[in-house]
């Protein structure tokens, strides 16, 4: 039977399978607060040597992002939810030969990338090769709209940006996602979007900024005529 892990909330609900508020026979739960000043290998560590209150910690911190970033991909929200608690309970069962250099949230979302990816791909879903797919995945949120006009645009005009977005390539607007949605550093959009060095990933953002640029700069100088 499918072992299934409920969606985190911000109590700890006594049903939540794998226990995940279980008090861990080797770590108080009054710890739980010091997790936070872990860095990830030695959180990812703890995980790895069975520390359920750890698995908790890093479910409950990572799924919202995980849920949000995998909707980039498809609508279809109950096969994001099952791809991210499917790698939960994979990671879980092979937590001791799973080993991470730096970052614990780039690493959880390169594999479910992948994974959603390959569901797609059995559910025969045409738009998994997005870079040349009609659909236009990776959706920009209105904030991150004006957090990208405030830093890199200097325009108000949040309609005509989005009529922008849309003449990116799915691949530029991954990366453009990636960069001032999550936060992620060139490193890790190289690592998450298999990318061939960091040179190609700047060269990506470029070009989908200077787009985007030269892209509002018509539809404003439309709008005079």
């Amino acid at each position: 039977m499918r072992q299934e892990l409920n969606r985190p909330t911000k109590n700890c609900d006594n049903n939540l399978d794998f226990e995940l508020c279980r008090k861990d026979a080797y770590v108080s739960l009054n710890n739980e607060d010091s997790l936070r000043s872990l860095d990830d290998v030695q959180l990812w560590e703890l995980f790895r040597e069975g520390k359920e209150i750890a698995f908790s910690h890093i479910y409950r911190t990572h799924f919202e992002g995980l849920f949000q970033y995998g909707c980039q991909f498809t609508k279809n929200e109950s096969l994001v939810e099952d791809a991210v608690q499917d790698m939960f309970i994979e990671l879980r069962e092979k937590r001791k030969q799973t080993i991470i250099q730096t970052s614990i949230r780039n690493y959880l979302f390169t594999c479910l990338r992948r994974r959603i990816l390959l569901y797609k791909k059995k559910l025969n879903d045409y738009t998994t090769n997005f870079e040349h797919s009609e659909f236009r995945l990776f959706e920009i949120e209105i904030s991150t709209e004006q957090k990208i006009i405030d830093e890199q645009i200097k325009s108000d005009n949040k309609k005509k940006l989005k009529e922008v977005f849309k003449l990116l390539t799915n691949r530029q607007r991954e990366a453009i996602y990636c960069l001032y949605y999550e936060g992620l550093n060139y490193e890790e959009i190289k690592e998450l979007m298999g990318c061939t060095n960091i040179r190609s990933v700047r060269n990506l953002v470029y070009k989908a900024l200077a787009h985007m640029k030269s892209a509002l700069s018509f539809f404003i100088l439309c709008s005079f005529y």
